[in-house]
């Protein structure tokens, strides 16, 4: 999402955190695909060589336009314990895309028959990055009883004006010289965030330029009022706030929901599963294994 908001605030962490983690290995992360109704699904895995029985199998959701790669520094760590499976929505990464309207409903349909085709028939934990977080809280709308658990980083709680005012930004066209190239990687350099490498942001600028990413962009969560969704979930949450584009939306979720954990995070932005992985471990292991 391009909508820029501000605010100061503190983290304070009760255990040191971990060292940060260089972007995924090929050994580390493996990928894979399963059929579901829209056609292949790509994901990324990490699997512990001695899975702890009773931690459930984490499930991470991507922002848009991107895909799973944005885990693939965080998905060894937090798989040390765990598996931990970061699949591409359809049309995002290397999946095949849903013809015509895309819908977060949709989206939630296609991660649920990963879940089917892996056969992790027991409930499983989510972790929502942006676009993720609308996912992960329509999964559970669709079908609770499969899902334990919710950390939502970075909450899409935009005011009607907000979602009017995204949905009329106008799209970076293409052009046969190749200015919208140019256009694009200024707009990726730009939202840069805190200890983001220039290899992060390539990567996600090269997600950007898959045919029919950008066209998509956030239409989807642009047209999702995730409000209702979040306040009528009643699976143990956790929010996650990030000093990015949805700063001051996040703080509208934690309102929304004060009974949700809380953290904040005034010192990363853009790129925090790449420049602080083993931050993000430390916060989703200490909720999610509360509940174990």
């Amino acid at each position: 999402m391009a909508l820029l908001f501000a605010g100061t605030v503190a983290l304070t962490l009760s255990t040191p955190l971990l060292a940060e983690q260089a972007m995924g290995t090929p050994d580390a992360v493996k990928r894979g695909y399963v059929d579901s109704r829209f056609g292949q699904i790509h994901y990324r895995i990490s699997a512990s060589d001695a899975p702890s029985d009773n931690k459930p199998a984490l499930i991470a959701l991507h922002l848009s336009p991107n895909s799973s790669q944005v885990f693939s520094s965080f998905l060894p760590i937090m798989a040390e314990d765990r598996t931990v499976i970061a699949p591409d929505y359809p049309g995002y990464g290397m999946s095949d895309p849903i013809q015509g309207e895309q819908r977060i409903y949709d989206y939630a349909k296609a991660m649920l028959d990963v879940l089917d085709a892996l056969e992790l028939s027991q409930p499983v934990d989510l972790l929502g990055y942006h676009t993720g977080t609308a996912v992960a809280l329509e999964m559970a709308r669709q079908q609770p009883d499969r899902i334990r658990r919710m950390v939502l980083v970075a909450v899409p709680v935009l005011t009607e004006e907000e979602r009017a005012a995204g949905a009329a930004l106008p799209m970076i066209s293409f052009d046969e010289g190749g200015e919208f190239v140019r256009s694009e990687w200024q707009r990726s350099w730009k939202w840069k965030g805190p200890g983001q490498s220039k290899r992060s942001v390539l990567a996600t600028f090269a997600e950007k330029m898959r045919p029919g990413v950008r066209e998509r962009g956030a239409k989807a969560v642009l047209a999702y009022d995730l409000a209702p969704v979040l306040v009528q979930a009643r699976h143990p949450i956790l929010i996650v706030r990030v000093k990015d584009d949805l700063w001051e939306p996040s703080k509208r979720a934690h309102e929304l929901r004060p009974d949700a954990e809380y953290t904040e995070l005034p010192n990363y932005g853009h790129g925090l599963f790449h420049a602080a992985p083993g931050v993000m471990v430390e916060i989703s292991r200490q909720f999610l294994d509360a509940g174990s």
